[in-house]
């Protein structure tokens, strides 16, 4: 080994002792997010939280539904979004199926659980969206993947 060599070797043990090498990987960038959440709740505890993800030209959101015993509760999932005459849909595959979870018409919804016969209510709920963080459910969403 050249004494170049074995100094360049001891400069990037020295570094990585020091905490001050570059990390190993870059971090992937954020997608695009809407800069709001909008925030439903319905009947004893229902929540249901939707964030625009990606450009608006795909049709896709996170949505994560709270205060129900299912499996799905608080998992943030993203879903495509279709528009349907004057609602909108979220669906997502379910047993390799489109499932539409929750659909939406001013202001109010309904939601749909796999295994569940009948639908949840719920309405648009300003304090609760008021109260989301846009980059918070982003981040939520990234670390539970």
């Amino acid at each position: 080994m050249t004494k170049k060599m074995a100094v360049g070797v001891l400069a990037g043990l020295l570094m990585l002792g020091t905490g001050l090498s570059a990390p190993l990987r870059a971090e992937a960038p954020r997608p695009e997010i809407a800069t709001s959440v909008k925030a439903y709740a319905g009947a004893e505890g229902l929540k249901v939280w939707t964030l625009r993800i990606g450009p608006r030209t795909a049709n896709e959101a996170l949505v994560q539904i709270g205060g129900i015993d299912h499996d799905w509760d608080m998992r943030i999932q993203k879903m495509q979004v279709e528009r349907v005459n004057d609602s909108d849909r979220y669906w997502t595959p379910v047993a390799g199926k489109k499932f539409v979870v929750l659909i939406l018409r001013e202001g109010r919804g309904e939601v749909y659980l796999p295994g569940e016969a009948d639908a949840h209510w719920v309405s648009y709920d300003a304090d609760l969206s008021g109260s989301g963080n846009a980059q918070h459910f982003l981040t939520d969403y990234l670390e539970q993947r």
